[in-house]
């Protein structure tokens, strides 16, 4: 490769406020069993597979599939996959990669986008289907009904699963993935015991405390803080995984006095760890408790993406996002409305968020459709909190208004 060369790449990290995107000519496509590399002739199975015989059964299979000068590796999810079914995602994901060199071909000397990934909601369920998935439920009928075509054809077992959400409350709301998004900011988790995780993010590592709290067991204070530590290395390896940490993660488990002990909690982490679809390494425990995992860095962890830098505090705290308090309104809001009786409803938000409920289009489609016959205001107010609003319902469309209040569409 020289200046002036015109070649295909991948990102294969996206960019951040520090660093610009990462690009590869090593390219990768990812099916739900397989990933295809198109430009290395190799055969590999995930290191999550530990049984010699299906790790063999896997190798062989895909050393028979693989296109010339190309190369498979085997997803975790391989294991409860049919034959049938990973011949044909090879076949799909080949024929998909003559497409994208077709269309690279055709950009010529010019930047082009030959080929993308899509929907994240597809992508999504195409990474996190398997056995365990009871049912899929999607509140916009367009996109089911593309899920259920998608899958039809990819993976016609689970189309079956795909149901459209039609109750009156915002879906979210619903089923309390709003509130169970919150609780992913708090730096504190409770353990079933009693016991607490204390997660502090750093610029170079996450660094995690395990609290006993108030258990204290009921045989001595080794068993206590065994059980204590087993609860805190699942506990981890989920907030990990909800939170997207990656990097460097340092955890300091409660002192053990019991070797057995300390290598029973690093086993259970590890098995824990096995779960995550992301690479990750887990270290030994050390004399002072401390045990050391990196987790491959692959996008944005949770806070990056609801929090927002406090004007008022420079970075030293953090206060949520106008597009996530714009979203628990439209869920209040839902449900205002769904209870019926109400004409309209008044609004009030910091002044600081007063503009961005109008920008950022969270509103327009209900607006639009469902709301169409409401009259809903917004009211900017500086004795509000920026994390906080008060949504009041109205039951005639005749109302007294602050003058500083905003018709939302």
């Amino acid at each position: 490769v020289k200046p002036g060369d015109y070649v295909m790449v991948q990102v294969t990290k996206e960019e951040t406020a520090e660093k610009g995107a990462r690009l590869t000519m090593n390219l990768s496509l990812p099916g739900r069993y397989v990933v295809y590399l198109p430009t290395m002739d190799f055969v590999g199975v995930s290191g999550k597979i530990t049984d010699g015989e299906t790790r063999d059964r896997l190798t062989k299979l895909l050393t028979r599939l693989k296109p010339v000068g190309g190369g498979l590796i085997a997803r975790t999810v391989s294991i409860d996959a049919k034959k049938s079914e990973i011949v044909a995602e090879v076949k799909q994901i080949t024929a998909m990669y003559r497409d994208i060199v077709k269309a690279y071909e055709a950009a010529g000397e010019n930047t082009a986008l030959v080929h993308s990934e899509g929907n994240l909601i597809v992508r999504t369920v195409r990474d996190m289907l398997s056995a365990d998935v009871d049912a899929i439920v999607c509140n916009d009928r367009e996109m089911t009904d593309e899920l259920i075509a998608r899958l039809k054809k990819s993976h016609p077992r689970f189309a079956g699963m795909v149901h459209l959400y039609e109750g009156e409350y915002d879906m979210s709301d619903a089923y309390g993935i709003l509130d169970g998004v919150e609780k992913l900011l708090h730096k504190r988790v409770d353990l079933p015991s009693g016991g607490s995780i204390v997660i502090e993010p750093t610029e170079a590592l996450t660094a995690i405390d395990v609290n006993t709290g108030r258990y204290s067991g009921d045989v001595d204070h080794e068993d206590t803080v065994f059980r204590t530590n087993l609860e805190a290395a699942e506990e981890i390896a989920r907030q990990l995984r909800l939170r997207n940490i990656g990097g460097i993660v340092v955890i300091d488990f409660i002192d053990m006095a019991d070797e057995k002990h300390k290598a029973a909690v690093v086993e259970a982490l590890k098995k824990e760890m096995l779960l995550d679809r992301t690479k990750t390494r887990v270290l030994g425990m050390s004399d002072m408790g401390l045990v050391e995992l990196t987790r491959k860095k692959i996008g944005r962890d949770i806070g990056k993406i609801l929090l927002t830098e406090c004007p008022a505090c420079h970075g030293n705290a953090y206060t949520p996002s106008a597009d996530f308090l714009a979203r628990k309104i439209k869920g209040r809001l839902k449900r205002l409305f769904a209870d019926g009786g109400y004409a309209g409803a008044l609004v009030t938000v910091h002044a600081s968020h007063f503009n961005h409920m109008f920008q950022s289009g969270f509103f327009t489609r209900e607006c639009e459709t469902e709301w169409a016959d409401k009259r809903i205001y917004i009211v900017p107010s500086a004795s509000v909190r920026p994390q906080e609003f008060i949504v009041h319902g109205v039951r005639t469309a005749m109302m007294n208004l602050p003058p500083s209040a905003r018709l939302l569409y």
